[in-house]
């Protein structure tokens, strides 16, 4: 795989132009002066990195109903958009098929339901460990709200990695994370770069 014009001489381009090399982590974009010497200012000029994903991942999943599962994968009955085959829907399991960066955005509405006090936590996991969360509570009696939450984050992956959202509630067991055919529950992510000098 050439790195640089100099490689690229060397199996035998001739033509002036711009060309893809590999880079140190990413595919980045040169141009090549083939006119000048190699060792020449002029001989390469680098111009950025390339946008080269080998393939496309992205998901939009949506619920239909109430989920009131504490502590486990929240599932999706929705595959709005799904592509690079790397969303089980079903599970609610996310699993990374190359090294890149991601964004993940999880948005819902919990309904807080108790005579005193109810509070709604919603976490976000990377391969069993917590690394975001979001919160909504109400203090003041009685309770009985929806209350709208959100969590987004950008995060390099590597190969297999596995990311889920999940929540816990505090107060009355009938909280939950509310939904219906109107779909408040919105899970979505997608590769933003991939290093594909790992996938090489």
């Amino acid at each position: 795989m050439p790195k640089s014009c100099q490689d690229l001489w060397l199996i035998g381009h001739s033509l002036n132009g711009f060309y893809s090399v590999m880079g140190s982590a990413m595919m980045e974009s040169v141009y090549c002066n083939f006119t000048s010497l190699t060792g020449d200012e002029g001989f390469q000029k680098w111009i950025g990195y390339d946008d080269v994903k080998s393939a496309p991942v992205h998901f939009y999943g949506q619920r239909n109903f109430d989920f009131n599962t504490t502590g486990t994968p929240i599932p999706f009955e929705l595959a709005v958009v799904k592509g690079g085959n790397a969303m089980d829907v079903p599970s609610g399991i996310f699993t990374a098929p190359r090294q890149g960066t991601y964004y993940f955005s999880f948005t819902g509405v919990a309904y807080l339901y108790s005579s005193d006090s109810a509070s709604y936590n919603c976490y976000l996991y990377l391969n069993g460990d917590i690394i975001g969360s979001s919160h909504v509570r109400n203090k003041k009696a009685p309770v009985d709200q929806f209350r709208p939450f959100t969590l987004q984050s950008t995060l390099n992956l590597k190969k297999g990695d596995q990311l889920w959202v999940t929540f816990s509630y505090y107060g009355d067991s009938n909280s939950h994370l509310h939904d219906d055919n109107i779909h408040y529950t919105h899970f979505s992510g997608f590769m933003l770069e991939e290093e594909i000098v790992a996938s090489v």
